[in-house]
Formats: C-alpha cells, structure tokens, sequence
C-alpha cells in the first residue's frame, strides 16, 4: 500500500492541530510570508470598513504575518493561537510589547471586547465534532461588541473537490516535502499527509484536517450563534463567489 491509499490509513480523528503548527510548520508553508499577506488582510480591512478607532482580535494569528498589517491600521490589535512556537514567531516579527494570547479557539476569553475578527487561511473547522467548530462560531460572538464585524477565509469546497491534487513533492533548501491529499466524503473533510524528508531520513510526519462547509452550511452555521453574514466573496480581489472562485471569504456583523 503506497502514496494516497497508505495516507489514508492513518487515522484522521486524533486531535492534529495540538503539534502540528511546530518549528517546521514555518518550513512547510514558508512560502506564506508576511510579505504574501499583505494584500489580503488590506482587503479585509477595506470590507470591514477597519479605522483607527477600531480594536481586532485575530484568530489563529499563527506568527502574525496578517497581524502585522492589521496593526498598521487598527487602533488595538491582539493575536490569538495555540502553538506556542508560532506565537513566539510572532512576537520577533511584532515586538516583545505586541498583544498576543496562547488559547484554544473554542474557548477564547475575551467578552464584548472587540470591533473586529479576523479569521485567515482556513483555520475554521479544524475539529473532527461540529459542536467544537460550532463553539468557535460561538466564541467569535461573545468576543465581539453588538454590531461588530467580522471576517473569515475559508475553502470553497466545490473548488476543493475539482481540483485536489493527490500527491505532490516539493523543495525547500535540503527539506524534502510530500503531500498527500484526499476527500473523506462521509465526514466532509479534506485531509493532508505530510513527511518532511532530509536527505534519506524522515524528519517528521504532519496531518492536517479541515472540515469542508457548503457557503450556506457556514451561514447558517453562523446564523445560529449570532453571527449574520452579509457578503461572500470568491476572492482577494472582491469577486463574486461561486463553485469556481478559488476562496470562500465571509464578511458579516454580529447581532
């Protein structure tokens, strides 16, 4: 058994996200850079309307890289993830005096705080229970101030399923990086083997899972946990969303 068929007999269930976002996390997307993030939180910042007046919490700040330029902007800012290594990334890019908090996403602890909440790069639907993902929603809402907006990018899932290439391998300096990637249909997820390779030796072997949402699944989603949805968009240019855009990016406010 090799290549997808072997990846997909490991067991998708455990909870992945606890030590996937390492040291070497930074290596496999290393080409997401502060510099590739620019465009989008400033098109984030242009539908939320983001002033000076505003404080934002982003979720799953990751090193900060979308941080950066939101803070350029907001009058407040504070950076929320899990991975401690990340977060340490992100206060060498921001400074030892940026406001950045280590917490599990579907409990943040923050109440009627926030203008805004940012969400980036597909970091909605991690949790194998939808109540876990449902919880994230509903933490979102009691993070927000009445009115407030919010900002999430997430998959298309249709562009998911039509164009998911099943195995690549690719380069960075002496790393090696092979994926492998498949549809679990039952549970709507698209998961991710990785195996970063050195030379002949096997450094370390990721999984990544994301649960995959129809745009009016996530709506209502949202609807239920006070979170109205007031536009959809298929890219970071502001087009039109629809079964081919190549994101699925939410803008709404809180009821």
């Amino acid at each position: 058994m090799t290549g997808e068929n072997e990846e997909r007999a490991e067991t998708a269930d455990r909870a992945w996200f606890e030590d996937a976002f390492g040291e070497l996390y930074s290596l496999i997307y290393a080409h997401r850079t502060v510099e590739a993030a620019a465009p989008e939180a400033a098109f984030a910042a242009h539908v939320l309307n983001l002033t000076s007046a505003d404080s934002v919490l982003d979720l799953c700040c990751g090193g900060g890289r979308h941080l950066f330029h939101l803070g350029r902007i907001a009058g407040m800012t504070v950076g929320l993830d899990y991975s401690r290594a990340l977060l340490s990334q992100g206060r060498a890019l921001l400074g030892q005096s940026a406001r950045l908090v280590r917490a599990d996403m579907r409990a943040i602890p923050f109440a009627n705080g926030f203008d805004c909440v940012t969400n980036f790069f597909t970091s909605f639907g991690y949790f194998a229970d939808d109540a876990d993902n449902a919880a994230v929603a509903a933490g979102i809402r009691v993070a927000l101030r009445p009115g407030g907006r919010f900002f999430v990018d997430h998959a298309n899932a249709k562009r998911v399923r039509a164009t998911l290439e099943v195995e690549s391998v690719r380069t960075h300096g002496e790393y090696e990086i092979r994926e492998f990637r498949w549809i679990d249909e039952a549970r709507r997820r698209v998961e991710k083997r990785m195996k970063v390779m050195r030379g002949d030796s096997l450094e370390r072997t990721f999984h990544e899972s994301v649960r995959l949402y129809e745009p009016a699944e996530l709506q209502a989603l949202f609807s239920r946990h006070g979170l109205y949805v007031t536009e959809i968009y298929g890219d970071w240019t502001g087009e039109d969303f629809g079964e081919h855009s190549p994101r699925m990016l939410l803008r709404g406010v809180a009821q």
